[in-house]
């Protein structure tokens, strides 16, 4: 019998389907320090780009130090509130839990399933009651949010700089997926984010970092001067984790499981995975999980193709789910997602509005991004390679197709 320890899962060793664990990431660290150094000065900051790629994990990180230096912190993903009374009830039982009592009283109605309203009239939570207004009653009470959202999401927002005051504590709100803002669903998009200037503007000690995976719809709200959020925080792009990063990160988590990579594996890993995290992981996570298979404790390179295969087998719901989005974005998305992913003549038998139209549909779902004048490309490299295999007409190619991720 071996004398080796129970092997540690791939999705622990390498996870895809949520943010890292500030100790576990890999590369990125001037990121969090500059963010959470420009947080704790009471700068506002603004984080946009695609979908998987860290922000959520380096925004994570950065409240972290926030929290290390005394800060306050209270996140909310907009992503996950269906209108402006869930957002309002949201941000103020994050921000009260900074207090401890009203953290545990908080923690316990939710796991109970009990009223926190009813939870946070006992003699241990009076004193927020009393000195931070008897109006965040309206906040803490869903249905009263629900019933009264911009009267319940006006007094969240101001609850941040209250908090503050009172507790002589920088506040830091955390907004993800921010973007959301515009959908509709919290109500007029220009009313609210007028109204959330307004607060914030007048909330000295409380600092904001926006988030958002629609980079273009973010620059839209922070950008041009007409718009409410003008100018209201700087813009942070994340920087590219290196190969020497992702080598070291890749080799430091594999000795987790005793495991370890030939060189020749770990370079070819990298170069599927292309820089971009969410893949890179996927694909680390299959090799090591058919070494796990193989009883083996030394990922190789043909582990290293198989995990690619098993990634895209693993992804296979996920591109379906992507490909009907496309197909109900606009008339030719299919057709237009097919050609950038092949590397095809994008114009070939449309009207230029009609392939510009499917093209800017692309990139409001989030799909693909513009490289340049007439260039485009699929954001994640799986998805490319899974589109690249659907063609559907006959194609002709005006530039080298991309290696999308098949080499091999």
């Amino acid at each position: 019998m071996s004398d080796r320890p129970r092997r540690i899962g791939s999705a622990v060793l390498f996870p895809t389907d949520h943010p890292v664990r500030p100790r576990d990431m890999i590369g990125r660290a001037d990121d969090v320090d500059r963010t959470a150094l420009a947080l704790l000065g009471g700068g506002n900051v603004v984080m946009a780009g695609p979908r998987r790629i860290g922000k959520t994990t380096v925004a994570d990180a950065a409240l972290d130090v926030c929290r290390k230096e005394a800060a306050y912190t209270a996140k909310v993903d907009l992503f996950d509130c269906t209108d402006a009374g869930a957002l309002a009830h949201l941000l103020a039982l994050e921000l009260l839990a900074n207090r401890p009592p009203l953290r545990r009283a908080i923690g316990d109605a939710v796991r109970a399933g009990r009223s926190v309203l009813g939870a946070l009239r006992t003699s241990a939570t009076l004193r927020a009651r009393r000195d931070l207004g008897e109006e965040l009653e309206i906040t803490i009470d869903l249905g009263r949010a629900e019933a009264e959202p911009m009267k319940a999401l006006d007094s969240a927002l101001r609850l941040a700089q209250r908090l503050a005051e009172r507790d002589e504590r920088r506040v830091v709100v955390f907004l993800d997926e921010f973007q959301d803002i515009s959908s509709g669903r919290f109500g007029d998009p220009e009313t609210l984010t007028r109204r959330v200037r307004a607060v914030f503007q007048r909330s000295p000690d409380v600092s904001v970092l926006f988030a958002g995976s629609i980079e273009h719809l973010m620059r839209d709200l922070f950008g041009p001067t007409e718009r409410a959020l003008s100018q209201f925080g700087s813009f942070q792009e994340l920087t590219p984790i290196t190969i020497e990063e992702w080598a070291q990160g890749i080799r430091k988590r594999l000795k987790r499981d005793q495991t370890t990579i030939s060189d020749d594996a770990l370079d070819r890993l990298l170069e599927l995975g292309e820089g971009h995290p969410r893949t890179t992981m996927l694909i680390a996570q299959q090799a090591h999980l058919q070494a796990i298979e193989e009883l083996r404790y030394e990922i190789d390179h043909a582990m290293v193709v198989a995990g690619l295969d098993r990634a895209l087998a693993a992804e296979q719901l996920r591109h379906q789910q992507q490909l009907d989005r496309i197909r109900s974005s606009s008339r030719y998305g299919e057709r237009m997602a097919i050609r950038v992913a092949a590397g095809a003549e994008l114009y070939q038998g449309l009207k230029p509005q009609q392939a510009s139209r499917a093209l800017t549909a692309l990139r409001d779902i989030g799909v693909a991004e513009r490289a340049g004048q007439a260039s485009w490309y699929i954001i994640d490299p799986l998805l490319r390679r899974y589109l690249a295999t659907r063609r559907i007409e006959p194609l002709t190619f005006v530039r080298r197709a991309h290696d999308t991720l098949g080499a091999g």
